[in-house]
């Protein structure tokens, strides 16, 4: 128990420190690209219908949902679970911040429904019923899970320059696996439990 409550305030200290401007630049950043999602939907309605029914397509390839239109906990978790993990990953590549594009890509695909359900003559009651649920765990767990990436590949930028005092290190490794294990794991779980037997729920009251 010692252990838990020594993890949980070094994982505090870590937060407040120079993460968190990390971390709020993503969270500015996933608002943006949200933005763009809905401009680009009521511009391109046509458009945003190829691409929301492409990713509706690779969902049902990925194995989430199962013969009955339902979907799998434990397969959502699974996939959820690899595509933040990929997301952190993305920043031990230098100099390309590659974790930006994952937020643009899913902060814009968030955009694009609300657009879509727009157009489509829904409230936006309906649209929110679909996504809030899940999405306030959903959501902070990929900006945090975009935020380690960002800030990895920050460092990683300092180690291909050479300042050896700002190199990522064991200690940095360490702070980056608590924001994993202890709030994307958890958000991530809980997330997956919520879309599969909440969010249908709440989504057809609306529909």
């Amino acid at each position: 128990m010692n252990w838990v409550k020594e993890q949980a305030a070094l994982l505090g200290k870590f937060l407040k420190g120079d993460f968190r401007r990390t971390l709020g630049f993503c969270a500015l950043g996933m608002v943006l690209a949200v933005l763009l999602g809905v401009g680009i939907g009521l511009l391109f309605p046509e458009q945003a219908y190829q691409t929301l029914n492409s990713f509706m397509e690779q969902i049902s390839e990925s194995g989430v949902i199962d013969e009955n239109g339902g979907m799998s906990v434990f397969a959502l978790l699974m996939n959820n679970w690899r595509a933040m993990l990929v997301s952190a990953a993305y920043g031990v590549v230098p100099f390309l911040f590659l974790p930006i594009f994952s937020l643009l890509m899913n902060g814009a695909l968030l955009g694009l429904l609300a657009a879509v359900f727009a157009s489509g003559g829904n409230s936006i009651a309906a649209y929110l019923a679909g996504i809030l649920p899940h999405g306030i765990f959903e959501i902070p767990a990929l900006i945090f899970s975009i935020a380690c990436g960002v800030y990895l590949c920050r460092n990683m930028c300092r180690l291909v320059v050479s300042s050896p005092e700002r190199i990522p290190t064991l200690e940095l490794l360490e702070d980056l696996l608590r924001v994993v294990v202890l709030l994307v794991a958890p958000l991530t779980a809980a997330a997956a439990f919520v879309e599969c037997y909440v969010t249908p729920v709440v989504m057809g009251l609306f529909l």
